[in-house]
């Protein structure tokens, strides 16, 4: 795939985590089952089709938080995000892993979202702004402590 030594290229500075604890280590190797690794934090999303649907690029920042440093599709505005998404955030709520991200549009201009459509498109994923970064807890935590309230 050429798109790994690209992408190789493009994040080789990018540092790199060696030691996971259980949740953050099952929820990459999770994700490798779906969308396997091309180096420096990156994994890549086949689609059906045997091209790729997109990117993500993560940064470990505990055992349990993850931020997703970048997202990215070739075809943005035909699902692919929405895919991989969806993919990553089932992913942390099986292995209880928070996802934080900055809503920051990058690429070519002009950007397929602007800076608040991209708050309000994760925010339909469960994501919440606090200041600068959007956080997402895992799924099971929030039914957890529901259920425990009423």
């Amino acid at each position: 795939m050429g798109y790994r030594r690209e992408l190789g290229l493009l994040f080789s500075s990018t540092k790199k985590q060696t030691h996971f604890v259980p949740n953050v280590g099952n929820f990459f190797a999770g994700l490798a089952a779906v969308a396997p690794s091309v180096g420096q934090g990156c994994h890549a999303f086949p689609g059906t089709d045997g091209h790729c649907r997109g990117w993500v690029q993560f940064i470990v920042e505990s055992g349990r938080q993850v931020t997703i440093h970048r997202l990215w599709t070739l075809q943005p505005g035909v699902g692919n995000g929405k895919h991989i998404l969806r993919s990553v955030c089932e992913m942390a709520d099986r292995h209880q892993v928070d996802l934080v991200l900055k809503t920051l549009p990058f690429g070519r201009k002009p950007y397929p979202l602007e800076k608040h459509d991209l708050k309000s498109w994760y925010e339909r994923y469960g994501f919440v702004a606090d200041k600068k970064k959007m956080i997402r807890v895992p799924r099971a935590i929030l039914t957890g402590a529901a259920a425990a309230a009423g």
